[in-house]
């Protein structure tokens, strides 16, 4: 099979020829169709996650979220059958996404619905269960039936774009912080205001919010004013003031907390129940085929992308 691997840390994975991977014991093997690029990629492949996301070389192929098909599975595996349609967040740090075929955890695949198309089926996992984690499990907002207003910080990305939709679908009064030429972009995806980042008296008039969902790694502390007391600041790119102010403001009554991804099968058939039901879109900022995943990180690494970048196998 073709895959785009790594000898060393770096950005520029080079295509190979490697052997198919065997489906171990509860493992599916996936004919890669898409795959979606995500910040912790290109991270892990520069050497940044070092000691926490390291990675295998030689030959260590990247990549996490996929879409496609079921070529074989293996031992002890029911409900996944040849040919179906699937997506996944891979688990581990093993990665391997990013090749002809990958192994996947039961665990971890779930059936992609017919109306989903597959460069929409690898753009959900991360970003999508990311956002619905962060605001369901980490703020408290239920899928349906909430009440009180919502923030996203960085509505436009990979993460923000779903939370925005995921919010107002839930019945939340969502505001969105993004640039003012996305506005268009995040009202028609669901949210009643818009705060425009670039203006100085961007908050201006706005009331403050029950949960935060920031998807950009703010400073935390600029935020909190805008948090009513009880209210929630999740942070999707915790970094060591999420956590001294988590001690702090707990005291307070403002809880600030870190969204910490669990990839799991039953989240991703969540997102793709809305996805099927037209309920959740996923907006593909740019399309790559495989040979150009170098170029699709550097895209990403511009934190200008507005929704997914998709590579296309």
């Amino acid at each position: 099979m073709r895959a785009l691997v790594l000898d060393a840390y770096g950005l520029s994975p080079r295509g190979m020829d490697l052997p198919k991977p065997s489906p171990g014991k509860g493992q599916v093997r996936v004919r890669v169709r898409a795959t979606s690029v995500n910040p912790i990629d290109w991270k892990q492949a520069s050497g940044m996650f070092r000691p926490i996301l390291g990675a295998r070389f030689p030959g260590f192929v990247p990549g996490y979220d996929l879409a496609g098909e079921v070529d074989e599975v293996g031992p002890g595996v029911s409900g996944f059958t040849p040919g179906q349609r699937v997506h996944a967040r891979l688990s581990g740090s093993a990665a391997g996404a990013n090749a002809e075929y990958a192994l996947a955890g039961v665990d971890a695949l779930q059936q992609l619905p017919d109306s989903v198309d597959f460069a929409a089926g690898a753009g959900l996992p991360l970003a999508g269960m990311t956002a619905l984690q962060g605001l369901r499990d980490v703020c408290g907002l239920p899928l349906t039936g909430a009440t009180g207003r919502v923030l996203v910080v960085g509505a436009s990305g990979g993460v923000g774009h779903y939370a925005v939709q995921l919010a107002r679908h839930a019945g939340a009064h969502v505001s969105a912080v993004c640039s003012g030429r996305n506005a268009a972009l995040v009202r028609r995806l669901g949210a009643q205001e818009v705060v425009d980042y670039t203006q100085a008296d961007a908050f201006s008039g706005v009331a403050p919010f029950n949960a935060i969902l920031d998807c950009v790694g703010v400073p935390v502390g600029e935020y909190l004013p805008r948090l009513l007391p009880g209210g929630c600041f999740a942070s999707c790119l915790p970094g060591p003031s999420v956590f001294a102010h988590g001690l702090l403001n707990g005291l307070r009554g403002k809880k600030v907390r870190p969204v910490l991804l669990k990839g799991n099968a039953v989240d991703l058939g969540v997102l793709g129940g809305l996805a099927s039901a037209g309920k959740l879109e996923t907006v593909v900022d740019s399309r790559f085929p495989a040979g150009q995943l170098a170029a699709a990180w550097e895209r990403s690494r511009t934190g200008r992308a507005v929704g997914k970048i998709i590579v296309e196998f």
